[in-house]
């Protein structure tokens, strides 16, 4: 009879609390409604999730058709549980996931549950196979966020800078932070994307979009400095090597790395010029110097897996994510310079 006295006791908590929630429900779908937000989604889905740590408050207020509230009480729950540190950060994460299925069109949940997992948690963790994982729960996180918000630049930029500083798939970060500069986003997103395109190398369209950069802001120090850097140093071999001279843009090349033979821009430079001359043997070396030069350089790391496959060489264990994706044909990888 206790037990029952109890459970009764509790439920009437919980309707006061929800029925209590009702004003507050009207601010939050008002200021949703002046910053343009759309509806929340359903909460079938989220009552598919088996999470102990969402309380009868929050069930109540979902029941109760107060989403937005409960998004929020969920999502403070969620910090308090991360900062307690240990095994309860995966459940903090399964609860931030529900957040974001709870209110689709509160951008944050989906922004932080997709860093906690490419960055936090993944620190956390020695195994390749859960790092790859957790990588893996990121970018999709960020996609399905991107699907419920697509007329916003953040989720795209978030997307574009995982694969960029996280993943180093240059090509798809300069795709995704592409698609955000087609909304109002801030001024270093271009420059981003002539970063990815210098580091392919792709030294043309880094050129491109820093010259935007100096167009959109004529003071801008830093693609300025580029702009000069890719024009002397560097161009005149990629050139040599889009006519077909590969010996002069090999000697040209070499110029620059005689005088900075660690340079990062110049050892990509030339093993693609090796590579687009078919000397694959000259690229693998080359491509290895820049993974030894670099200990993150995880672009030249796939390089090295990829052309030691090519060769029959045995692929090193040090293989990066991105190779790991593409044999197992996840993620669209760009062999060929165009």
């Amino acid at each position: 009879m206790n037990g029952i006295l109890k459970q009764v006791v509790a439920w009437v908590v919980i309707v006061g609390l929800v029925l209590g929630l009702g004003p507050l429900n009207e601010n939050i779908s008002q200021d949703r409604l002046i910053h343009g937000y759309a509806r929340p989604t359903q909460v079938t889905k989220i009552l598919q999730y088996d999470a102990p740590s969402m309380t009868g408050v929050i069930v109540g207020a979902m029941l109760g058709g107060f989403r937005e509230v409960a998004a929020t009480m969920m999502w403070l729950k969620t910090h308090s549980m991360w900062h307690e540190g240990g095994g309860t950060r995966w459940d903090a994460l399964s609860l931030m996931r529900m957040t974001t299925l709870l209110d689709p069109h509160w951008l944050e949940p989906w922004r932080i549950t997709a860093w906690h997992c490419a960055y936090n948690l993944y620190v956390e963790t020695d195994d390749p196979e859960v790092q790859a994982e957790l990588l893996d729960t990121a970018v999709n996180v960020l996609k399905e966020g991107i699907s419920w918000n697509p007329d916003r630049y953040d989720l795209y930029f978030e997307l574009g800078w995982t694969y960029f500083d996280k993943i180093r798939d240059y090509d798809e970060a300069a795709r995704w932070l592409g698609a955000a500069t087609r909304f109002e986003h801030p001024e270093y997103i271009e420059r981003l994307i002539a970063h990815a395109y210098e580091r392919l190398p792709e030294p043309e369209k880094a050129l491109q979009w820093y010259d935007y950069c100096i167009k959109r802001r004529p003071s801008d120090g830093t693609a300025k400095g580029a702009t000069i850097t890719i024009r002397e140093r560097y161009l005149p071999a990629w050139r040599a090597m889009k006519r077909g001279d590969y010996d002069e843009a090999i000697r040209l090349a070499d110029l620059y790395l005689t005088i900075n033979p660690q340079s990062t821009l110049g050892l990509h430079v030339k093993a693609a010029i090796y590579e687009r001359a078919g000397e694959y043997e000259k690229a693998l070396t080359q491509w290895k110097m820049a993974a030894e030069v670099g200990a993150l350089n995880h672009h030249a790391r796939y390089k090295v897996a990829e052309l030691s496959e090519l060769l029959g060489l045995p692929v090193p264990e040090s293989a990066s994510y991105l190779y790991k994706k593409q044999q197992q044909g996840q993620m669209r990888i760009k062999r060929d310079i165009d």
